[in-house]
């Protein structure tokens, strides 16, 4: 459960891409501490109050770089969804959302 200790201080070896504006980071990196070894992050002011969501997670790091393009065009190219929802890949957030419900991984959109 604690495997994400061992992915600290090496994010530039892990980094598959990211993408940074003024509104928001969408991070794609090799993580330890998921079922899947690759997922992608969003981090936009009216989510979650500033903070990560894990918004998909792939078996290769070829199926990575493609999400990543995706969720780039997809958060840039006009209006921003309705909520955006964790996908659990971690042992942690997986045992959150058996605790606290389907609730607790999904992070509606702000109001400005």
């Amino acid at each position: 459960m604690f495997n994400f200790f061992s992915m600290m201080g090496n994010y530039e070896d892990r980094k598959v891409e990211r993408f940074d504006n003024e509104d928001m980071s969408i991070d794609t990196a090799e993580v330890t501490d998921g079922q899947k070894p690759y997922e992608t992050a969003i981090k936009h002011f009216r989510y979650n109050n500033n903070r990560w969501v894990v918004v998909e997670s792939y078996a290769t790091k070829e199926e990575a770089q493609e999400g990543h393009n995706k969720w780039v065009e997809f958060m840039t190219s006009g209006s921003l969804p309705e909520y955006l929802r964790d996908c659990c890949n971690s042992e942690i957030s997986e045992l959150g959302d058996t605790i606290c419900g389907e609730g607790f991984s999904i992070f509606p959109l702000q109001e400005e």
